[in-house]
């Protein structure tokens, strides 16, 4: 009677611990990245060891004009970036730049970006102008997209254009994203599916939006926000899971996913970028928005 009790016990333990240690591969196998805009005043050593202690894996750096790193300045900031970085065992796994055009010049500097060991960027959006007719830059934004993937297909890297809301963003109404990428490789340009934007710009269509645009996703960005009041369109940045994103809507966008990285962006707080005497404020907050996607995962 004991040896069988101790068989079960053993087994039952077994498979337990084979359940704890796929959850556990399952929430690595899903990185973290900061989205570095709001912690961009502390070094990158600095900026490292906080994220480290927080537990993620990386940061979407800001290398375009007014961020952390200066276009013009990318090719020696960069590589010391990546090696401040790697100090403590951080990454840049996303760029975010100026690029939504192919060209020799963004060609040039998305060769640096992969030199240096980043293959994700996200790229520039396309806008529109509301005084023309809507398809037909729908097919100029599309004819652009595709020379992107191109540009990207030689170096080796992948685009990530990011939904917005806003009357003025190409990509906003989910339909018109869908039309743009639908013959798209998502390996060299995808969508960067912003929880917050969506749910804000469709409403009661998410679902809808969702399926849309579900297929091209390869990056999912972390953000909340809630309305601001009765009969307004103004819309307040809030922590997450207190106002429109919650972990059914992020479930339902990453179902039927592989692993791909999730970019929180924390945007509820006193200022975009944060002054440096006040900056571990805000590291603060990163850290309290990253408990609560941990826990999602």
């Amino acid at each position: 009677m004991r040896r069988r009790h101790f068989i079960t016990q053993t087994g039952l333990a077994s498979v337990v611990a084979g359940v704890a240690a796929g959850q556990s591969r399952n929430k690595k196998s899903w990185p973290i990245v900061i989205f570095e805009k709001p912690i961009q005043t502390l070094d990158y050593d600095r900026m490292g060891e906080e994220l480290s202690k927080m537990g993620v894996q990386g940061i979407e750096a800001t290398i375009r004009r007014g961020g952390h790193v200066e276009p013009k300045d990318a090719e020696s900031e960069v590589p010391r970036m990546v090696k401040s970085l790697a100090k403590n065992g951080q990454k840049a796994l996303i760029a975010t730049c100026n690029v939504n055009l192919a060209n020799e010049e963004n060609a040039n500097f998305l060769r640096l970006l992969k030199a240096n060991g980043i293959t994700r960027y996200r790229m520039d959006y396309f806008r529109y102008d509301l005084k023309k007719a809507l398809l037909p830059q729908v097919a100029e934004n599309t004819a652009k997209l595709r020379e992107i993937e191109a540009m990207n297909r030689e170096i080796g890297m992948q685009a990530l254009y990011q939904i917005h809301a806003g009357a003025k963003y190409a990509g906003s109404l989910a339909w018109d994203a869908a039309m743009m990428f639908e013959k798209v490789n998502p390996d060299h340009a995808a969508i960067a599916f912003d929880l917050r934007h969506v749910k804000a710009g469709s409403g009661l269509s998410f679902p809808t939006a969702l399926a849309a645009m579900g297929k091209h996703v390869r990056s999912i960005f972390v953000k909340d926000a809630r309305w601001g009041g009765e009969r307004t369109t103004s819309i307040k940045n809030v922590p997450l899971d207190t106002g429109i994103v919650n972990k059914k809507t992020f479930d339902e966008v990453r179902k039927g996913h592989g692993a791909m990285p999730l970019s929180l962006h924390m945007e509820w707080g006193k200022a975009p970028i944060y002054p440096k005497e006040i900056v571990m404020d805000a590291v603060a907050h990163v850290g309290r928005d990253v408990k609560v996607l941990k826990s999602w995962l």
